[in-house]
């Protein structure tokens, strides 16, 4: 079929040079990544789709088989690229089989069809077809040849689907693609084996779970699996195995509801009974892990039990015994934790990076630590814009790190990225593009000069170059919210060079109001002191009405707009002293800015709420800022002291609610 060395031959050649398995001559993170995930992730195009693509697909094959002419071989690789193996590949078995079973096709030409394939061909989607029909012959020599190309992720996918239900050991052969992989191939595998036996419970718990950038997804995978978590559950918990079961932990997922299970929850009971045996960071981040969901499944289990118990109803000793488990965990943790010997663990991971980034934000917050910029500089090498280290340097300590995010970026950027043509619609990078991150990062470190009273002058000039419309419009709003701390001859100059360009039409109405080509004197900009923040809801918070955001139009909010979408919480403060209403109640951002306020037909009973002290808050319930059309949920923060704690109960055993850090 071609003249250069076949996909199949280049494996072998490699191997020669290089006999380890898994194979080295792969990239892990791209070999199998986007047929894997598609197959295994997606539910892919309709049924009847695949069906049609399977029958126009075997037709080509008959042709093949029949006239064996270049002509009829030359229609498989137009075909395939058109519709790739990982549509219809399943479909297209069982149509073989069939086929085969109605004597509708030739078995023995198939089987030299499906040999020349995965032996000659320099195609991969000719190989994956050759694959599948040769997982209808299990025969020793092909599940050689099937084994070769299935320790290879772009095909281990369809090496293991390939021989189900046709081969007398099949599951022993996934079990060998999973030992023999790596990446995404030992996804398809850890997916599709059963794990019967001790031997493979034990190797996929202390083996094939681990990895440098799949954890997490392995570990569930794994626990979706009956062997697996009654394995790994009901072991005793020993010296031997408790990292193993810490880094289950440490990467399993909650689920939706957030309750823990009781089986799960009395295996994390033994694992901080035996916390003495933890010494490494992968303990200490299994530790922390385990905190945190307890720390939320307590929270909805009081909200659970609240709306299920009447007033005198008394909690059972299940519920007594539960909320006991969460107290006493969560203190041994805590105690446990805080010594100083945890603080020199969790900064010899930030420099050996060998847990995921997610991790080792989870310990920094749980132990309050800040450590230095320099001290991520190994973990920012391997990842340079992880978003799980944006998070802890804007989102949770911004007043310690904006400065050093500013020196990072501007060092880590070269000049050509503020060179990109402009756009001016606002699109969404793919998330496998670079620009992707970028732009959260720079949205991000934009909306943190919004929010809080940080402001960067430089990077707002920068970006005024920028290629995308929104971090222009967001330089713009943070120069605008600034304007009394920059010279207007610093800034001149770029505003109009920018203004001859620009053709998004909410960012030259900024630039208009900042050139002063617009006058907006009548636009108010009001801080007002705020007596408390609430920065996220709580299960146990209570809806009062909803409403809408009135007065909007006196206010500027050229400033705030980007920051006011659908879930953000808004803070509801009492100005007393206003002249037109007495009963006022503003709505404000995080740090007092003003941007409407409670309409009078609704705010005198929440006013009342506010003149006793109680907490209330807004919830946007709307896409996007518009002026007396921004719909809102107000809600009455309820003080919680412990679950249940106004309740008839039988033990005097509920104490408050530890917080998260």
């Amino acid at each position: 079929m071609n003249e250069k060395m076949s996909i199949y031959e280049t494996i072998l050649k490699q191997r020669e040079d290089d006999s380890s398995l898994p194979y080295t001559f792969q990239d892990p993170q791209l070999a199998g990544r986007e047929d894997t995930l598609f197959i295994l992730m997606t539910d892919g195009i309709s049924f009847t789709q695949k069906e049609e693509i399977a029958l126009q697909c075997c037709q080509i094959i008959k042709e093949m088989l029949i006239r064996q002419t270049d002509t009829a071989y030359n229609k498989i690789q137009p075909f395939l690229k058109q519709y790739p193996m990982r549509l219809f590949f399943i479909e297209l078995k069982e149509r073989l089989k069939a086929l085969l079973e109605e004597e509708l096709i030739d078995s023995q030409e198939l089987y030299k069809l499906g040999m020349r394939l995965v032996k000659t061909s320099t195609s991969p989607e000719e190989v994956k077809l050759g694959i599948m029909i040769l997982g209808l012959y299990p025969n020793d020599l092909t599940m050689k040849v099937l084994r070769t190309l299935g320790f290879h992720s772009d095909y281990t996918v369809y090496a293991a689907e390939s021989i189900r239900q046709s081969a007398t050991k099949e599951n022993q052969f996934l079990f060998e693609l999973l030992q023999n992989t790596d990446g995404y191939g030992r996804l398809a595998a850890l997916f599709l084996v059963k794990a019967v036996s001790d031997e493979q419970k034990e190797w996929i718990i202390n083996h094939a779970i681990k990895s440098d950038f799949l954890s997490s997804i392995y570990v569930n995978v794994a626990l979706q699996k009956a062997d697996i978590r009654h394995y790994l559950l009901y072991s005793p918990i020993t010296a031997e195995n408790y990292r193993h079961s810490m880094y289950v932990l440490a990467y399993r997922e909650p689920t939706d509801e957030g309750q823990l299970a009781d089986d799960i929850l009395l295996f994390m009971r033994k694992i901080v009974d035996a916390r003495e045996f933890a010494t490494s960071f992968i303990e200490q981040a299994g530790l922390v892990m385990i905190w945190l969901q307890v720390i939320d499944s307590w929270k909805r289990d009081y909200a659970y039990l609240e709306k299920q118990l009447d007033k005198t109803e008394q909690l059972s000793d299940y519920w007594d015994q539960r909320f006991n488990n969460y107290e006493e965990m969560i203190r041994m943790i805590e105690v446990f934790l805080n010594k100083p010997k945890w603080q020199h663990v969790a900064l010899q991971e930030l420099k050996v990076a060998k847990e995921t980034d997610f991790l080792i934000v989870s310990v920094l917050q749980f132990l309050e630590m800040k450590p230095e910029m320099a001290d991520f500089m190994p973990r920012l090498a391997a990842n340079p814009l992880g978003l799980n280290l944006l998070d802890f340097f804007l989102a949770n300590n911004p007043l310690y790190y904006f400065e050093e995010v500013c020196y990072y970026l501007t060092n880590l950027l070269s000049d050509h990225v503020f060179d990109l043509p402009f756009k001016f619609e606002e699109e969404i990078e793919k998330e496998s593009r670079d620009l992707f991150k970028l732009n959260i990062w720079m949205e991000t470190l934009f909306k943190t000069m919004l929010e809080k009273d940080l402001f960067a002058l430089e990077w707002c000039l920068d970006a005024l170059n920028y290629y995308h419309p929104k971090m222009r419009r967001l330089a713009l709003q943070a120069l605008r919210k600034y304007q009394d701390l920059w010279e207007e001859e610093d800034v001149a100059d770029a505003l109009e060079s920018l203004f001859e360009f620009e053709e998004n039409k909410r960012n030259i109405r900024i630039l208009r109001r900042l050139l002063k080509k617009e006058d907006d004197s009548n636009k108010e900009k009001i801080n007002l002191p705020l007596p408390y923040i609430i920065s996220e809801p709580a299960l146990t918070d209570k809806k009062l009405l909803d409403t809408y955001i009135a007065g909007m139009t006196y206010r500027d909010l050229s400033i705030v707009e980007e920051l006011i979408k659908r879930g953000k919480i808004l803070q509801l403060v009492r100005e007393k002293d206003n002249e037109f209403d007495r009963y006022a109640i503003g709505i404000t951002m995080d740090d007092g800015y003003l941007i409407g306020y409670v309409p009078k037909a609704d705010n005198r009973v929440l006013a009342t709420l506010l003149d006793s002290n109680e907490k209330l808050y807004a919830l946007v319930e709307t896409d996007a800022l518009e002026a007396d059309e921004t719909m809102i949920s107000i809600y009455l923060r309820k003080t919680i002291e412990g679950p249940l704690k106004d309740r008839a109960l039988s033990r005097d055993n509920i104490v408050a609610f530890p917080s998260k850090k």
